[in-house]
């Protein structure tokens, strides 16, 4: 997204002028107006201030980084959770042949709980990183921890990252 159609967009939410945005901004409104038309780039504080001053949330997170787990089956292991857009964690998926490479095609609904169980079971098996970041959504997958069917390895080195006391387990296959 343009920041252009961010702001306004924010600024729209916050139901503000851009004269009253700017003053709670400290930023003067001709500026404002030509940010919001896309002729201008802030710099990055009067970016922040702008967005602060509308009421929206700014976050900073750090990339997702990749290791393997060691053993005859390396699986991908990724340093925290990220969310996915409603409309990605909730899509139709079609697994393509790195995925889904027994049986005939397949479609899993991602809305219905048990659908995604399953598609999260395969993906986090035989997913490489990209992959997993386009199907899993971290909340959900917290959710859905217990039910999920991992080998011993994936289970381990995933665990840590759901925020799971000792009380709770995935299950084993065998």
């Amino acid at each position: 997204m343009r920041f252009a159609d961010l702001l306004q967009s924010v600024r729209h939410a916050a139901d503000l002028t851009q004269a009253e945005l700017g003053a709670r901004a400290h930023v003067a409104r001709p500026n404002v107006a030509a940010y919001e038309a896309g002729r201008r780039e802030p710099l990055f504080e009067s970016a922040v201030s702008l967005l602060g001053a509308a009421g929206a949330e700014i976050v900073v997170e750090p990339p997702v980084m990749w290791s393997w787990t060691d053993g005859l089956r390396p699986y991908a292991v990724p340093s925290r959770l990220w969310r996915l857009a409603p409309e990605v964690a909730l899509r139709r998926f079609a697994p393509g042949l790195t995925l889904w490479w027994s049986g005939p095609p397949r479609t899993f609904d991602m809305s219905q709980r048990a659908e995604r169980c399953r598609l999260y079971e395969i993906v986090l098996r035989e997913g490489l990183p990209a992959d997993i970041e386009d199907v899993v959504d971290g909340v959900l997958l917290c959710e859905a921890w217990g039910d999920l069917v991992l080998p011993r390895g994936l289970a381990a080195a995933w665990a840590p990252l759901v925020h799971f006391g000792p009380a709770a387990s995935v299950r084993v296959a065998s």
